[in-house]
C-alpha cells in the first residue's frame, strides 16, 4: 500500500491544477463586482434604477440558489472538468452578450437568466470539489488559492471594467470582460484543469468504480449540528455581505470621494480578500479551533461600521472596505474547508453545493436590499447599522463546533 503524498509532493503534481482553477474562480465573480461599475453608464443611458440594476444579480443568485444541488450531485457523479471547460465557454459568450443591451428590462433579465444557468459550470462548488479531490495535507491552503479567485475579481474587475468604460465605452467593455478573461481561464483549463474524476479516468479508462470517499451520507448531514451552524452563518453573511460588497463603489462615494477614489478603495476590499483566504487557508491547515472561524467573521462586523462615514477622510472608509473584504474571503474559505472536514468528501459536492445554494439566497436578497434601502432612504447607512450586529452573530455560530470526525474508509469494490 503506498503512502499518502507530503503536502509538498500534493503541491509538486497538482499546483497546475490549482493555478486553472484559481483564475477560472475569478471570471466567476466578474459579472458580480463589476456591477457596481456599470451602474453609472446603465442609469445615464436607460434611466434605471439601481433596483432594477441590481434585480439581474437576484436572478443570477436566484439559479445559483436552485441549481446548486443538482450540479453538486452531477459533479460527484461525473467529476468536475467536462462541467468547468462548457460552462467557461457558454459562460464567457454570455458574459460578452451583455452588450447587446436596449433599454428593455425585459431584455436584462433574459441575460440574467441565460448566464446564470450557464453559471452553474463555473461555480465555487465546482472549483472546491475539484480540489478537495486530489489534496489532502494541503487541503486548506490549496482551497484558499483557488477561491483567492474571487478576491482576485473583486480587486481587478471593477478597475479594469471602469478603465475599459472610459476607453472603449460600456458595450466594448462588456465584451472584453467576457472573451478576454473568459478566454484565459478556458486557456488554463484545457490542458491544466484535472479533479480526482478525471486523473483515475485517464488512467483507467475501462474501469466503471466510482471513487469512495469518506464522509457523510446526504440525510447525515441535514441532521449534523455543525453543518446546519456554518450553513446558517453563511446565509446571513451572504445577505448582508454581498448588498455592501455590490454597491461598494457607490456607498464610498457617497461618502465624499470621487469615482476614481471610491474604486480604488474599493479594489482594497479585493486584495484583503485575497490575505483573508490565503492567510486563513494556511492556518486552518495547521490549527483546529474556533478562534480563526470566529475572528474571519467578526472583523467584517467592524468594517460595515466604518463604512457608515462617521469618520472623516479616506483613511476610515479604506479600512472598512478592508475589513469587508478580509471577511468575505475568509468566510468563503473557512466554510468551505469545515465543510470538506466535518461533512466530509462522500458526498461533498451535494452538501456544500446545498449550503453554496443557502449562500446564493442571501447573495439573491442582498443587492436587492442594498438598493431598495438606498432608494427609500437615499443612503446605505440603515444597511450597514444592520450589516454589523448580523456579522457579529454569524462569527458566534463557529464557537464551540468541536474537533474534526474520523470518517471511516468505504470499501472499495475489487
Amino acid at each position: 500500500m503506498s503512502e499518502p503524498m507530503t503536502a509538498r509532493e500534493e503541491w509538486r503534481r497538482y499546483w497546475a491544477t490549482v493555478l486553472a482553477a484559481m483564475i477560472g474562480m475569478s471570471f466567476y465573480t466578474v459579472i458580480t463586482y463589476s456591477l457596481g461599475t456599470f451602474i453609472g453608464p446603465l442609469e445615464k443611458e436607460f434611466g434605471w434604477s439601481r433596483t432594477a440594476l441590481s434585480s439581474g444579480l437576484a436572478i443570477f443568485a436566484g439559479i445559483s440558489m436552485l441549481g446548486g444541488p443538482f450540479v453538486g450531485m452531477a459533479l460527484d457523479r461525473f467529476g468536475t472538468r467536462k462541467l468547468a471547460i462548457v460552462g467557461m465557454i457558454l459562460a464567457s459568450t454570455a458574459l460578452a452578450s451583455f452588450s447587446l443591451l436596449n433599454g428593455s428590462i425585459g431584455q436584462w433579465i433574459a441575460l440574467y437568466v441565460i448566464y446564470g444557468v450557464v453559471a452553474l459550470a463555473i461555480k465555487s462548488t465546482i472549483w472546491s470539489a475539484g480540489i478537495s479531490s486530489v489534496f489532502t495535507r494541503a487541503r486548506s491552503l490549496a482551497l484558499a488559492f483557488v477561491l483567492s479567485g474571487s478576491a482576485i475579481g473583486q480587486t481587478f474587475a471593477p478597475v479594469i471594467a471602469n478603465k475599459l468604460i472610459v476607453a472603449v465605452g460600456w458595450r466594448e467593455a462588456y465584451i472584453w470582460l467576457g472573451f478576454g478573461w473568459g478566454g484565459l481561464a478556458l486557456a488554463l483549463l484545457v490542458p491544466f484543469y484535472f479533479d480526482a474524476h478525471a486523473r483515475k479516468a485517464k488512467q483507467v479508462r475501462a474501469s466503471t468504480a466510482p471513487v469512495a470517499l469518506p464522509g457523510l451520507t446526504i440525510r447525515e448531514a441535514t441532521r449534523d449540528s455543525r453543518v446546519i451552524r456554518i450553513a446558517v452563518a453563511n446565509l446571513l453573511m451572504s445577505i448582508v455581505g454581498s448588498g455592501v460588497s455590490v454597491h461598494l463603489v457607490r456607498v464610498v462615494a457617497e461618502n465624499g470621494m470621487t469615482m476614481d477614489s471610491a474604486v480604488d478603495i474599493a479594489a482594497t476590499a479585493g486584495i484583503a480578500g485575497l490575505v483573508g483566504k490565503l492567510g486563513c487557508g494556511w492556518l486552518l491547515d495547521r490549527v483546529q479551533g474556533s478562534v480563526i472561524p470566529f475572528t474571519g467573521f467578526a472583523v467584517g462586523a467592524f468594517g460595515h461600521f466604518l463604512l457608515i462615514g462617521l469618520f472623516a477622510g479616506a483613511a476610515p472608509l479604506m479600512l472598512g472596505a478592508m475589513c469587508v473584504g478580509f471577511a468575505s474571503g475568509a468566510g468563503l474559505q473557512i466554510s468551505t474547508y469545515l465543510v470538506s472536514r466535518y461533512a466530509g468528501l462522500r458526498n461533498f459536492g451535494a452538501i456544500f453545493g446545498t449550503i453554496s445554494s443557502t449562500m446564493m439566497a442571501g447573495t439573491a436578497i442582498g443587492p436587492l436590499l442594498a438598493g431598495s434601502v438606498h432608494d427609500l432612504t437615499g443612503s446605505y447607512d440603515a444597511l450597514l447599522m444592520m450589516a454589523s450586529p448580523v456579522m457579529l452573530l454569524c462569527a458566534m455560530l463557529f464557537i464551540g463546533l468541536g474537533p474534526y470526525p474520523e470518517f471511516p474508509q468505504p470499501a472499495l469494490a475489487e
